[in-house]
């Protein structure tokens, strides 16, 4: 959860909009805007509008943001009756950039990551990026309609933990670790003068099948503890199943 507005980093709604929202690795610099507050704005609203003028109603005018990374999905009904998905990818580049919105290509829609990168700057090649994608697409390889859910999402979860044999060290090392463990890192221009813990605090998977049936499970991975972090035993974790209300003046046939 964000703490300074409230807002969310992932989530989804009744109606299946989905909103997920990756810091870009940058020095830290002073915004008074809140990411956070871009997902919740979205999953708030129902707007039939198209995702390309949902940005402009979510983003408020002139407002300067640190360095994100924002997907967007909004459901839509095919022409079989089913649930497929509308999807836009929203960047600005860098704390206080400009405002840009894209497409995701064929190879995205199918198997894509998204980190904390600059896009079209070299974040789809991180390592994390590289070896979750690629461990991803070869479970989706292996699904098929008689695959129990519970297996999925065990391999969802495990994909989430890799991390490299070495300890990460450095900020700039985040980019080869899916899982971070924890580790004290110091942050230039916050003004603290200890380290801070960063790391894995949760992880989670969404799926949402064609039929409407969505479940959401966010696990805990990490806690602090007076101070400490520490892993839960025994493990915990929240889940939530309910059917996606697609809005009627929000679908959109297509093929």
């Amino acid at each position: 959860r964000d703490e300074q507005a409230g807002g969310s980093w992932f989530g989804i709604n009744r109606s299946g909009r989905v909103a997920l929202l990756t810091n870009i690795t940058e020095d830290v610099k002073p915004f008074n805007t809140s990411r956070g507050s871009l997902v919740s704005s979205f999953l708030l609203s129902d707007s039939p509008h198209p995702l390309e003028d949902e940005v402009g109603k979510i983003v408020p005018k002139d407002a300067k943001y640190a360095g994100f990374n924002l997907l967007l999905l909004a459901p839509i009904i095919n022409s079989s009756g089913t649930i497929g998905y509308d999807s836009l990818f929203v960047t600005n580049h860098g704390g206080g950039g400009t405002l840009i919105s894209r497409s995701l290509s064929p190879k995205e829609k199918t198997c894509g990551g998204i980190s904390n990168g600059i896009d079209g700057q070299g974040a789809g090649q991180w390592p994390k990026v590289c070896h979750a994608t690629e461990q991803f697409e070869s479970l989706l390889r292996q699904q098929n309609s008689d695959v129990p859910e519970k297996e999925l999402v065990n391999g969802l979860f495990e994909l989430l933990t890799w991390h490299p044999p070495q300890a990460i060290t450095k900020r700039a090392e985040l980019r080869t670790t899916v899982q971070v463990p924890p580790v004290q890192i110091s942050y230039e221009g916050t003004g603290k003068t200890t380290p801070t813990f960063y790391g894995t605090r949760l992880s989670t998977v969404l799926l949402i099948k064609r039929n409407g049936e969505a479940v959401f499970i966010e696990r805990d991975i990490y806690q602090l503890v007076d101070g400490v972090p520490v892993q839960p035993d025994p493990p915990t974790q929240r889940e939530f199943r309910f059917h996606v209300d697609v809005k009627p003046n929000t679908a959109v046939e297509c093929d």
